[in-house]
């Protein structure tokens, strides 16, 4: 959940990585801990929320066990996040490039805007005359979906060589840029046998690239990442889903099925 993150402790809390997709069961899993818990600002919710009723019944049954099988993340992890961010003030929402990338990204933000209604946590807090109101959001699976042909799950993003607007217009000089390429778990580089440096071909259900690996030890087996690059590079956006969000019109870049395949020494050298 890339958008929840208490300033001053980032190195814990603010790293958790759900399941691409789960963003909304991991916020409605963190508001029933804050209100289990007996930390949510009642005072606040009365005075400047509507439909928090509604939105109890919305995230009760979603249990710290059952987020964490949904989201990967433990249930332990998710109780200390819903604690810290309840009780830390420096605690803040963060929008980054690519919260939005998903068919459901509106949701997304949603759910992370209840979380703030049930602390207090909003800034300004005002008098209540307009009150703010809890959105029930409901949790909906990635539209494409994983399976045997297609047992990887990618996302995309940027990575820090990207954030100017020179490599949108393809001339950037940055030191840390590199071409584009595939980035793969340990453990799936070894299920693959595959190296740093070795092209493979990545399909999707639209089409397929080829793509030099990169091995991350801090992915997840079963998950994969590439950046949002220029045509130049391996053009991944125009092999991701054709779907958007239909209330913000944003695309669906974030949780794409692949496949990966090894290719033949001879293709492979040409």
């Amino acid at each position: 959940m890339s958008g929840l993150v208490p300033q001053h402790r980032q190195g814990t809390a603010g790293r958790l990585r759900p399941n691409p997709g789960t963003d909304v069961p991991l916020a409605h899993a963190i508001g029933r801990e804050i209100i289990h818990a007996g930390l949510a600002d009642h005072a606040f919710i009365e005075r400047a929320t509507s439909g928090f009723e509604e939105y109890r019944q919305l995230v009760e049954p979603w249990t710290l066990s059952l987020a964490e099988k949904v989201t990967g993340i433990p249930a332990a992890a998710i109780r200390g996040l819903a604690h810290v961010w309840t009780r830390d003030e420096q605690a803040r929402l963060i929008r980054l490039p690519g919260d939005t990338e998903l068919d459901n990204g509106t949701d997304h933000l949603q759910s992370l805007i209840n979380l703030s209604l049930l602390t207090g946590h909003t800034g300004q807090q005002g008098s209540g005359v307009q009150r703010a109101p809890f959105r029930l959001v409901q949790q909906a699976p990635p539209v494409d979906l994983t399976d045997e042909r297609y047992p990887v799950r990618l996302t995309t993003g940027r990575r820090l060589d990207s954030y100017n607007s020179s490599v949108q217009r393809g001339d950037s000089a940055a030191p840390l840029r590199r071409g584009e390429c595939i980035e793969l778990s340990s453990e799936d580089a070894e299920h693959y046998s595959v190296v740093v440096g070795e092209q493979v071909r990545v399909s999707t259900r639209r089409g397929s690239l080829v793509a030099p690996v990169w091995v991350d030890p801090a992915l997840r087996p079963g998950l994969a990442f590439m950046a949002l690059r220029l045509p130049a590079d391996a053009d991944i956006n125009q092999q991701t889903v054709r779907a958007s969000c239909p209330i913000a019109g944003a695309a669906e870049f974030t949780a794409s099925a692949i496949r990966i395949e090894k290719l033949p020494v001879a293709a492979a050298r040409n």
